[in-house]
């Protein structure tokens, strides 16, 4: 208060004390008094400024606290972390910035050579089609996968469906301006009805339903936080069936990184088999890649040490086991031992070991198209370290960031030149070889799929 009770008088010196300068005229005198008005008025202003910051400093870094506590307990438990990245969003650096670069994107993607004997795009296996957490009871999403359009509905029963977008009336598109009558999904043209099994069992005007009118339903189950369905070229009824891990009834949800990748599908789960890439692709540390760009630097900054082994189960699994150590110069600061199975084609968990308690992932990888993909990994954790888990999500989309970099622009190899280190990728692929079969689409079928219109 002292200082705010002299500000004026401050100035009301200044202003006496210029007066009292030999007169050198109206003009100058003028000049000086503004001048010196406006120095003291600073000098003034600035210890006001600091003297105020002085007497308030504990005030604002409590509030400062308080909302960094609030912001991180906000995120932890009450409104999970989203993170995602559209396709053009990574490994595209290359192309300069400017208002047609979304076009050269495009033609950079076109002009991609894709590779030779690519295999089918679409495999057998469960796939993720949508988030449990966004279908609420009665609504209706509509969605491309698989090139197919689907209908995924949850019924006011609470159970989750999925039948073809298109009523085998007049053809409308059921997920758009469809509505959710109980278990059924009602046409928006002409309001007829399709039960659970698909099978239409009423329509305006008419007392009976029409004989033999159905539209295809899909096998639905929910876990890992998304709905998935069963998709078989040959027809057939799930191979295996995928139920919650113990994990999901301990844990809460944490929340999850979306990444869109131009890639084939069979190429983001062999990068487990893969294993050299490991300390290829992710030794930098996340917090700089100073170390790549000056080697010197990178015991100081730290860096990632992988260690990994890939085997194959005689059935849909396989099996890998990862640990990472964080080294900055000889000190291991950070070790993580993980534990990953991945189940069929499109699914993968992760179950992680930490100084600071244990995480679980759940990977879902869904064709959108014969090169594009949707992956996400939903992260899950214990109420105790539910702050780490919000930040995990973070850390494991920097991590899978450097992958969809190369994946956005290099081409399929159907031989390549194998070495000594790269054994798990041949094993891989005769493995992953089983979810395709006589009548899968094939890659060049699938290119005239109108959905690529």
């Amino acid at each position: 208060m002292a200082d705010r009770q002299h500000f004026p008088s401050a100035i009301t010196e200044a202003v006496s004390s210029n007066t009292a300068c030999p007169d050198t005229g109206p003009k100058a005198e003028t000049t000086n008094i503004f001048l010196l008005l406006q120095k003291n008025i600073t000098i003034e202003s600035s210890k006001y400024v600091f003297s105020s910051i002085v007497e308030y400093i504990l005030i604002l870094t409590l509030m400062f606290a308080f909302s960094a506590i609030f912001y991180v307990i906000y995120k932890s438990y009450i409104s999970p972390v989203f993170y995602k990245k559209e396709l053009t969003e990574v490994g595209f650096d290359h192309i300069p910035q400017g208002p047609d670069r979304g076009r050269r994107i495009s033609r950079a993607q076109a002009s991609r050579r894709m590779g030779s004997k690519l295999p089918p795009p679409y495999p057998n296996g469960w796939f993720a089609v949508a988030e449990t957490r966004e279908l609420k009871v009665g609504s209706v999403l509509s969605i491309d996968a698989l090139g197919q359009n689907l209908c995924v509905y949850r019924g006011e029963d609470g159970l989750a469906r999925c039948v073809d977008a298109y009523c085998p009336h007049l053809g409308a598109n059921l997920a758009v301006g469809g509505t959710v009558r109980g278990s059924c999904i009602e046409c928006p043209f002409h309001k007829w009805r399709f039960n659970a099994a698909g099978t239409c069992v009423s329509l305006p005007g008419s007392d009976i339903a029409p004989k033999g009118v159905s539209i295809r339903t899909w096998c639905v189950v929910e876990t890992d936080g998304a709905v998935w369905i069963w998709h078989d070229a040959e027809g057939r009824e799930p191979l295996w069936e995928i139920t919650d891990p113990p994990e999901l009834k301990e844990f809460g949800y944490r929340g999850r990184n979306e990444f869109e990748v131009s890639a084939h599908i069979q190429e983001i789960p062999e990068n487990g088999a893969d294993v050299p890439h490991l300390n290829a692709v992710h030794s930098s540390s996340l917090l700089s890649d100073l170390g790549e760009r000056y080697p010197v630097l990178h015991e100081i900054i730290g860096r990632h040490v992988w260690n990994a082994d890939w085997t194959k189960s005689d059935d849909h699994t396989s099996l890998m086991h990862i640990t990472q150590e964080y080294k900055v110069l000889k000190y291991d600061l950070a070790r993580i031992d993980v534990k990953v199975t991945q189940i069929g084609p499109g699914h993968v968990r992760l179950f992680l070991k930490t100084s600071v308690g244990p995480f679980y992932i759940a990977q879902s990888v869904t064709p959108l198209g014969p090169l594009l993909q949707k992956v996400i990994h939903r992260v899950y954790s214990p109420a105790y370290n539910a702050p780490v888990g919000a930040f995990l999500v973070r850390c494991e989309a920097y991590m899978f960031e450097r992958d969809v970099t190369i994946w956005n622009s290099k081409r399929f190899v159907s031989a390549p030149a194998y070495v000594k280190t790269d054994k798990t990728i041949r094993t891989f692929r005769n493995w992953f070889g089983q979810f395709y079969s006589e009548h899968s689409l094939s890659f060049r079928d699938a290119l005239q799929n109108p959905l690529d219109w």
